[in-house]
């Protein structure tokens, strides 16, 4: 069988033992088609987020595969190492014992919420730099799949910093079950005599994953679609107020700005780069498993990169926000391929245009990230005399954007 069919087989063998949440396997699937894959779900008890880790991570890595659980008390040789107290004693030579967490390829973290801060912080510096330390002595850690639960809700949890859930490159929720869906699950139970997880098959080694995850990072995505992405990340980040250095946050920061019903203002938090590299693998392994990926394809994924990444001004229902916020934003993306606003910079970037120069202004006084692209090129035409400053649309508009600051310096 391919490569392709052996993915395709996993995502069919993890779906036919669990029921419910296609679309979060489907993600899933196609998240641990990259290095060093980082998945992260969440969910209330009980919805099967242990099960579904172990599908994924049985599937993949087969009995390689080691769960640091956060229901127990956790010590540090668990998960990184200790020191081999015999070569201590007899040859005082201080030797690391490396914990079989960081040397095998499936690793999972259950009930990651209840891990001591001490613990998540060298799980972070390993997510970050592919390396562990103990005792002053380093090990590079190899290619691997880490899979983690977690319940928010939870009252015994402990609060893990932003950066460390910014290092798993999606987040999934599930949804609890149907009536339907529940006489599914028990048929299930029933079929697999009540161990779904013992049930589930290897269905491709760990060099096959490697080498079809070598296959997916040489995939080579279309410039229209690498645009896409970078957009949408911009315009979940773009503040010309500078939210990320204010203290002041929205809606407190909001109040006064131009773009105040623009998405930038419902957002309080904006996202990282890794949203924009999440989207990109994602991207690519569709096109390597599936032979495309559309615009639909993005946003379908964005939903699941963003909601780890970013806090909104305003939640209530933090997936059904975010969804609102993406529609949003995918009919922001019809209007500027109307406008022809894409078109019409790339030809100022070539040349000034009186012309030309007077609609972008127009398209620029409703599209903050288009302004400030066109503010960078004003000032360059400040520069070759081709504007007054004083006719300068920043000016005009009384807007101070980072981006004219620094080419101002």
């Amino acid at each position: 069988m391919s490569l392709r069919g052996k993915i395709k087989d996993l995502e069919f063998e993890v779906k036919s033992r669990f029921v419910g949440n296609e679309e979060v396997i489907h993600i899933m699937v196609l998240n641990q088609l990259h290095p060093r894959s980082t998945t992260l779900i969440r969910a209330p008890r009980g919805l099967g987020k242990s099960t579904l880790m172990l599908l994924m991570l049985k599937g993949v890595c087969g009995d390689d595969i080691v769960v640091v659980s956060g229901a127990s008390e956790v010590k540090r040789g668990e998960v990184v190492g200790r020191l081999h107290i015999p070569s201590l004693e007899r040859d005082g030579v201080e030797r690391v014992l490396w914990a079989a967490f960081t040397k095998s390829k499936g690793k999972g973290l259950d009930e990651m919420n209840r891990l001591n801060p001490y613990t998540t912080a060298n799980i972070h510096h390993m997510m970050q730099f592919g390396e562990v330390w103990a005792y002053g002595q380093r090990t590079a850690i190899g290619d691997y799949t880490l899979i983690a639960n977690e319940n928010p809700m939870d009252v015994t949890s402990f609060i893990h910093p932003p950066p460390f859930y910014d290092r798993f490159d999606v987040c999934l929720y599930l949804s609890s079950l149907t009536l339907s869906e529940k006489f599914q699950l028990q048929d299930l139970l029933e079929k697999y005599d009540w161990n779904i997880v013992e049930s589930m098959p290897q269905v491709l080694s760990f060099e096959e994953l490697e080498e079809a995850r070598r296959e997916v990072t040489s995939e080579e995505l279309s410039p229209e679609i690498i645009g896409y992405i970078n957009l949408l990340v911009r315009d979940f980040q773009v503040c010309i107020r500078e939210k990320e250095r204010s203290e002041i946050k929205p809606p407190t920061l909001c109040e006064g700005c131009h773009f105040i019903m623009d998405i930038c203002s419902m957002v309080k938090e904006p996202l990282s780069e890794r949203a924009t590299i999440a989207l990109t693998r994602l991207a690519k392994a569709s096109k390597w498993l599936y032979g495309k990926c559309d615009l639909e394809d993005i946003f379908r994924m964005a939903l699941w990169v963003l909601p780890h990444r970013m806090t909104l001004v305003r939640t209530r229902n933090l997936l059904e926000d975010l969804r609102s916020l993406l529609h949003r934003e995918r009919i922001k993306m019809e209007d500027r391929n109307v406008r022809r606003q894409w078109a019409i910079l790339n030809n100022l970037m070539n040349k000034f245009n009186p012309s030309l120069y007077r609609l972008a202004r127009d398209a620029a006084i409703e599209d903050v990230v288009f302004a400030e692209e066109l503010i960078k090129l004003e000032d360059k035409w400040v520069r070759e005399g081709l504007l007054r400053r004083d006719e300068l649309l920043s000016t005009q508009m009384g807007w101070k954007m980072p981006s004219l600051r620094s080419a101002q310096t």
